[in-house]
This record gives structure tokens, sequence and C-alpha cells, in this order.
């Protein structure tokens, strides 16, 4: 197994309102960092607080750095929530090193839908942020102090996580309300994203640039290198989100496709769920045996096959059989692609190459999936 396939890994840790919630695996390591620097600085004495022994440091820094993160998972979900409102299927809520995504099936149907589904993040952080400062407030009343040390954390974090994600640059949720402003006001959401995705880049440099000013000037090195890192990460999604709507992505199908990772027919749908669909998440699967293609298996059609029949199926039993509405070859137009599997019902398609061999697959959004992102 490759050192990088493991790292970028993630670990379902939950199902909430029927969205499955994943926890990237570099993520524990940013949870464990930070639980350590706020145990530092309360052993060492936070603020105006006496220092604490190391077991009460620790405990104060993984309580800490938790509601920190319940506090990310509840903007995330806030947008899942809204989301579901307007109609639109979420696909799953990842907690990743920068923070948090809630991951859309499509995008939303008008300016309005996109405005409420990018508001609600901020604003749920704002909330946090004002019922933390209330328990703060209450614990400042009773003399508890360790308790007000960790909620002006909290109320902190939130706080700052509202008003960075205001920030009116794609893929930052402000950036969301931009662009709900400008497709309303222009009625072209391709430009709208465009041009935020732009400015989103903009912000993405500056906060790059205020990393090495920190570094060079105030020899904050883990601020900087925090800074630089999130710099980057901003950078790289805004750029995807304006090559995509620029019309610059894969033109044709070779170009597009991931890698054939097939399921054989006699697999048991058990075992299918069990052990494969963890390390792969994807909707469909193609089904095949010595890289001929037998079928696709969609989950969509996976769901209606009762739970108690799930060790004694097997995949060749639902899914659907090969037939030219599920297969394309590589040199194929991306267009007539995506038509394609509008219409055969499985919403992906297996790539055949000259000899009849999978080389491929192809699912529906899969070229501009990372404009289908709400996070940050």
């Amino acid at each position: 197994m490759k050192l990088s396939s493991l790292i970028h890994r993630q670990v379902r840790v939950a199902r909430v309102f029927g969205i499955p919630v994943r926890i990237d695996y570099r993520w524990f390591v940013v949870f464990a960092l930070s639980a350590w620097l706020i145990a530092e600085n309360f052993y060492r004495g936070f603020w105006y607080l006496e220092p604490t022994s190391v077991t009460v440091s620790w405990v104060v820094g993984v309580v800490t750095t938790l509601l920190l993160f319940l506090s990310i998972f509840g903007h995330e979900l806030s947008h899942a929530l809204i989301g579901k409102m307007e109609g639109i299927e979420i696909e799953e809520i990842i907690l990743h090193p920068f923070g948090g995504l809630a991951r859309l099936r499509r995008e939303p149907d008008s300016p309005r839908a996109e405005f409420r589904i990018a508001v609600a993040g901020p604003a749920s952080s704002f909330v946090f942020a004002v019922v933390a400062f209330l328990v703060l407030t209450v614990a400042a009343a009773f003399d508890l102090w360790t308790v007000w040390a960790i909620f002006a954390i909290i109320a902190g974090g939130n706080l700052m996580l509202a008003i960075f994600n205001l920030l009116p640059g794609y893929p930052l949720d402000g950036g969301r309300v931009l662009r709900a402003f400008l497709w309303h006001r222009g009625g072209e959401l391709k430009q709208a994203t465009r041009r935020v995705s732009q400015f989103g880049q903009l912000i993405a440099g500056v906060v790059v640039f205020f990393g090495v000013f920190m570094a060079v000037r105030r020899q904050a090195y883990f601020m900087a290198a925090w800074s630089v890192l999130v710099g980057l990460f901003l950078w790289d999604a805004a750029r995807a989100v304006y090559r995509a709507y620029s019309g610059r992505g894969a033109r044709t199908v070779g170009e597009a496709m991931g890698s054939p990772f097939s399921v054989e027919p006699d697999t048991l749908v058990s075992q299918l769920i069990d052990t494969i669909l963890p390390l792969h998440r994807q909707a469909a699967f193609p089904v095949a045996r010595e890289r001929r293609l037998h079928g696709i298996l969609s989950l969509e059609d996976l769901k209606k096959l009762p739970r108690e029949r799930w060790h004694q199926t097997r995949v060749r039993d639902v899914m659907r059989p090969v037939a030219p509405e599920l297969f394309v070859e590589p040199q194929t137009p991306i267009a007539d692609a995506d038509a394609l599997m509008k219409r055969n019902g499985a919403g992906a398609l297996g790539v055949v190459g000259a000899r009849g061999e999978l080389v491929g697959f192809l699912q529906r959004g899969q070229v501009r999936q990372k404009t289908m992102k709400s996070g940050r």
C-alpha cells in the first residue's frame, strides 16, 4: 500500500440526519497538535491563570480541541441541513486538517438557495460564539476560571471562523454569498463563479503573504506555516473552480476518467458494503472480471435490496448488465458521455479500449466535482 494513498484516506465516524460524517486521517494529527498546544499553555499558566498540573492541562487541551472541532462540524452541518431543505442531496460531511466541508451532490437551483446555504455556516459560528460568551460570563460569576478560559477560546475561535469565512472569495462562504449576488444580478452562474474564484485566489495570496510576513518579521513560525498551508489550500481550490468554469476542463472521456477499480461479479453484496465501500466511496462501480466489463452496479439500485438479503446476493444479481449505453471509448467527447450518463440511469460509464478491455471509469460530476463543494 502506498503511503500517499494511506494518508489521504478518510474514516467514517457517524451518520447525522442521514448524512455520512467522515474524518480525514490527517485530521487526527492536527487534533493532537492543537490539544498539545492548549495543554502546554495551561500548564505554564494561561493568561492570568495559575499553572495547572500535567493531567489537568491535557484534559483541558483535549476538551477544548474537541469543542472547537464540534463547532466546525456544526458549521458544516448547518450548510448541509439548509442544502437538504433546498432539495439538494448531501453526499457527506468531511473534517479535514484545514477545517471541514459539506459536499453537495449538485449546485443550488437559484441565487436565493445559494445564499441561504452559504450564509448558514457563518451564522451558526456566530451563534456558537455568542453561546460560548454567555457560558464564560456565567463561569466568571462563579469564579470558574478554567471553564472561563476554555470558553473564551471557543468564543474567539468561532468568531474568527465566521469572519474568515465571510471573506468574498470562493470556496469560502463569503465567496458563495457574493456568487449568489452576482448570479442574481447577472443571471449567469458560470460567470459569477469565475469572478468569485478569482477573488478566492487573491485572498489565498494574501493569506500566504501574511504567513511569510509572520515568519520573517515576527518569527511566529507555527502561525506562518499554518497560514501558508491554508493559503495554498484555498488557492488550489479556487484555481480548480476557475478552470472548470472557464471551459478548460477535460474535453474527452480519456482526460476525465478515473482509475478502473472494479468488483467481481461473484462478490457478495455484504462484502461490498463491509469491506469495499469504506475504502472506495463511489456512487457506482464497474463490474468486471479479467478487465472485461460485465456491467455497472449503482448504489441507488443497491438500496432496493433488503438488508437481510445482502449475505445471499451477489453483485451480478443486482448490477445493470453491460449494454451500449453503459460504456464508451476514451476518445468520446465529454459532452456526449455526460448526456449518456444522464440517460442510462446508472450515472456512470465504463471506459473500454480498442480490444474491449476496461481502461477507466467515469461518473457524473467527476470532471467538475470540486465545484460542488461547500466548505473551506
